[in-house]
């Protein structure tokens, strides 16, 4: 599993940020604000089960329906093929300029690490996994970020990575970075303003989580 050969035209659009709900524990202080959002809703699979037991309606249920059990008359979209998870199968049905996803992380370590190889998959779209203390999001091309002094900022390669950095107190330039030999965790900022420049292969930024809305305006422009 994990490649993406099997792709559908985009089924669904939306023109506004969505929320992907997946079938990991979703961490209580999180909760709230899904019940309280006004996004559409979509869910893989088993995250469907999710979103009814806690009062939630999915606008979408996305996946090879091996997981949800609960009746629903709204839409799902059901995709048989077995090449991608659940979370792959929600981006390429979906098109959105912006998606949280929350129930990939803290769950199963291989679906963790399978969450995390999907995201280089789709360099293109915007999307950040929510944990219960961190986000997560595909390093694009350039990155240019306004965070405090001494904040973590962990860089972690998914392939062979070269990179750039200036706010870094560790910077990252003429380091080769890969998952078998060097990663960048725990950096730290030593100035107001971070840039990272990818100048080879994949990487995945982790953040802490009070800095969501920071990423969600960096990723989309706004």
């Amino acid at each position: 599993m994990g490649n993406n050969y099997h792709k559908q035209s985009h089924i669904v659009e939306f023109d506004e940020t969505v929320t992907l709900l997946g079938h990991a524990e979703v961490p209580s202080h999180h909760l709230r604000g899904l019940v309280d959002s006004r996004a559409p809703l979509i869910c893989a699979d088993g995250g469907g089960n999710t979103a009814l037991e806690f009062g939630l309606t999915p606008d979408v249920i996305v996946g090879d329906m091996d997981s949800f059990s609960k009746p629903f008359d709204g839409q799902i979209i059901h995709l048989s093929e077995q090449d991608t998870t659940d979370f792959e199968k929600c981006l390429y049905s979906v098109k959105a300029p912006l998606y949280l996803g929350f129930g990939f992380l803290g769950g199963r370590v291989d679906h963790e690490l399978t969450a995390l190889s999907v995201l280089v998959r789709y360099p293109n779209r915007a999307v950040i996994l929510i944990g219960a203390e961190d986000i997560c999001f595909c390093c694009p091309k350039q990155l240019d970020i306004d965070l405090p002094k001494g904040t973590r900022v962990s860089i972690f390669p998914m392939n062979h990575t070269k990179m750039r950095s200036t706010g870094l107190k560790w910077p990252l330039d003429g380091i080769e970075m890969s998952p078998s030999k060097r990663t960048g965790t725990s950096n730290k900022t030593d100035a107001n303003t971070v840039s990272l420049t990818l100048e080879q292969g994949e990487a995945v930024i982790i953040l802490p989580f009070k800095y969501l809305d920071t990423i969600k305006k960096a990723l989309t422009g706004g």
